[in-house]
Parts: C-alpha cells; sequence; structure tokens
C-alpha cells in the first residue's frame, strides 16, 4: 500500500514539467483550475510517448494544460480539443499561442458531446477530461472515433473514491456521477472493445487499447 513515505519516493520519479506547464500548474492551482495531478500528467505523457499517435482528441480543455502535455509527448501529432467554456477556450488559446502551437493545437468551443458526435476520425488517441458523467455518453463516439490499436485514456475514474460505493451511498448531488461513471469503467471493461486497467495514478486513470474486432466470431 502507499503510504506518504512510498508516495514522496514515486514523485521523485516523476519527469519535470517545461516551464510554460509549470506556469499553468501554478496558474491552475491559484485559480482552482482542475488539471491533471502530476503523477497522471507524468502516466499520461508515457502513455503518449509510447502509442506515438498522429491525431488526439480531447475533451476538455481547460487552460490547454493537457493538450500541450500531449503535444511535448508527441510534437508531430495534430491535436483537437474541446472545451464548454467560453474564458477557458480563449485562455487555452493563448496558452497555445505562447507555446507556438497554434498549427498543431485546435480549441473547438462546444458541448463535448454535440462535437464529439459531429467528428469523423478517426483518432489514434482519445483522451477524456470533461464532466466524468459525460464519458458514459460519449462512449459511443468514442468507439466510432477509435480504430483498433487506438489508445482510450480518462481521467479521474476514481471519483475521488466515491465509485468505490453504491451510487445511492453516494452523497445525492453525485448519485447520477457515480452512477454514469460506474457504468462507463463496467462497460469499458466488459465489453470486449478494450483491454483495459484502471490505473491508481492521480484521481484514477483509464488507460484502454481498442480491441481488433473484425474478425470475432457473429
Amino acid at each position: 500500500m502507499c503510504g506518504p513515505e512510498s508516495n514522496a519516493f514515486i514523485r521523485e520519479f516523476i519527469p519535470e514539467e517545461s516551464p510554460l506547464l509549470r506556469e499553468l500548474r501554478d496558474f491552475a492551482a491559484v485559480n482552482n483550475v482542475p488539471i491533471l495531478r502530476p503523477d497522471a500528467a507524468a502516466l499520461l505523457r508515457t502513455l503518449t510517448a509510447l502509442k506515438r499517435p498522429a491525431r488526439i482528441l480531447e475533451a476538455g480543455t481547460a487552460i490547454g494544460y493537457s493538450a500541450l502535455l500531449l503535444s511535448e509527448a508527441a510534437p508531430e501529432a495534430y491535436i483537437e480539443t474541446v472545451e464548454l467554456d467560453a474564458d477557458m477556450a480563449a485562455a487555452a488559446r493563448r496558452n497555445i499561442d505562447r507555446a507556438g502551437k497554434s498549427d498543431r493545437i485546435r480549441v473547438i468551443l462546444g458541448d463535448v458531446t454535440e462535437v464529439f458526435a459531429a467528428l469523423s476520425g478517426p483518432y489514434d488517441m482519445i483522451f477524456l477530461d470533461s464532466a466524468k458523467g459525460q464519458y458514459i455518453r460519449l462512449l459511443d463516439d468514442v468507439l466510432r472515433l477509435l480504430p483498433a490499436g487506438g489508445l482510450l485514456a480518462a481521467d479521474n475514474c476514481l471519483f475521488y473514491g466515491k465509485v468505490f460505493d453504491e451510487p445511492a451511498e453516494a452523497p445525492h448531488k453525485h448519485r447520477t456521477i457515480v452512477a454514469n461513471l460506474r457504468a462507463f469503467l463496467s462497460r469499458v471493461n466488459l465489453s470486449g472493445d478494450f483491454d483495459a486497467a484502471l490505473l491508481p495514478a492521480g484521481d484514477g486513470v483509464l488507460a484502454a487499447v481498442r480491441k481488433d474486432t473484425s474478425h470475432a466470431a457473429c
């Protein structure tokens, strides 16, 4: 089990971030902007570097931290990232401009369920970090947009430990989110469409590779 000493030891292996990412992390901490925790960010960077995707789709841009992290891990990738909040989207565009990445990162302003439904893909990697209760609503489009061998990653899948309990046991305001998140995790795990693992980095990171089901028995 991980205690304070083991967590401190693990943190020693988290790579140092670029100056801009450190600046964005500090800004997020001061302004209560939710971004990837350092260990989850390190895991996402490693997964991206291993996958070497050419096209990435992200749900939940915020101030652009994770889109820039993905771009650092896959410098040749073209990234489309979806954000509902206009102020956040504008801030992300400014940060992406500062990084000189405007030609490789496109911020799409809109509701993620509507935007995903309108996209045609395919994408080599999809990263979900938007409203947790929407993950299950996005899954059909994820399956449509992600080819065999494609990587799905999703953050905050433990929802501060609330997914461990039945939805009825969660605070009333969280019950729908918990029910939807548990349904998402169960479907990814049991559908046969993915090889998946739920990892205890950050607030829980799901990593799943889309299986090739084209030769599956009818």
